[in-house]
């Protein structure tokens, strides 16, 4: 649903807010390479994270490649931070952006793509995009 490519079409379902997470018991030392846990390649949050890193020179390696479910695990674990959607983060992560004087990622758009035009389809699809407007507006 995340629009990580070039595309222009798709319906924008509403902002993503991020920060750096980490579990409680993370340690991270300044001068050190900062782990991180993030998802593979293509991603656009995992390209933004990286480069906003390196713009302010913070050395990083990558401990965890993976879908959310393993860059989560990664995170409960205390192997690494990760630029993570806030609306995800759960009480047991701790958003680390201040402690370890790492940069403000940016909100990216969640965009809805879908070539499918079927009734059905059309109909879920609808269904979707007034539940995260319904989200909007609450919060």
């Amino acid at each position: 649903m995340r629009s990580d490519d070039d595309r222009r079409d798709g319906e924008v379902l509403g902002p993503e807010h991020f920060g750096w997470f980490a579990s409680a018991d993370f340690e991270h030392r300044v001068g050190e390479s900062l782990r991180l846990a993030s998802h593979p390649p293509c991603c656009n949050v995992r390209e933004v994270a990286m480069r906003l890193l390196d713009g302010v020179q913070i050395p990083w390696t990558e401990v965890c490649v993976g879908t959310t479910p393993a860059v989560t695990a990664a995170l409960f674990a205390g192997l690494a931070a990760a630029a993570f959607p806030r609306r995800l983060a759960t009480p047991d992560m701790v958003e680390v952006s201040h402690k370890f004087g790492l940069p403000e990622i940016p909100s990216l758009s969640i965009i809805l793509h879908s070539s499918l035009t079927d009734a059905r389809t059309r109909e879920t699809l609808r269904a979707i995009t007034a539940a995260f407007s319904e989200h909007r507006r609450l919060s």
